[in-house]
């Protein structure tokens, strides 16, 4: 949470497509989207000057390499939020079908049974 806390401090915008956007409108950004800016952002970062453990940071390299943070940060909080989704998703079908199969069975269980099996049920619910 440390990122967001300084991004907000610092009115933090990050360069898209779409123009400048604030941190709150990367999350309405498709994952494909957020993949090109945050590849983009690791470029800017690694290009921005010499490596060299003898100098401390620039400014410039802590601003590209917090947007590169936080860029991918919500990147890789939207995939997982999709595979939870999906697998939900997946969840909730198989758990329909199973329904769906034990119904089928239970009908096909009174199909089996004689008209005098099935008035002694009926007769127990009207009981």
């Amino acid at each position: 949470m440390e990122i967001y806390k300084k991004a907000s401090k610092q009115k933090l915008r990050v360069q898209t497509k779409a123009g400048l956007l604030s941190v709150e409108q990367l999350w309405d950004l498709p994952v494909s989207q957020l993949d090109e800016i945050a590849v983009d952002l690791e470029k800017q970062y690694k290009s921005s000057g010499k490596k060299s453990f003898l100098d401390v940071d620039s400014k410039k390299d802590k601003l590209v390499k917090l947007k590169f943070d936080i860029v991918l940060d919500i990147l890789q909080t939207k995939v997982e939020d999709n595979n939870k989704a999906r697998k939900a998703a997946e969840t909730k079908a198989k758990r329909e079908k199973l329904l769906d199969l034990i119904a089928q069975k239970e009908e096909g269980e009174l199909l089996n049974k004689s008209k005098r099996e099935l008035e002694r049920e009926l007769k127990k619910l009207d009981e």
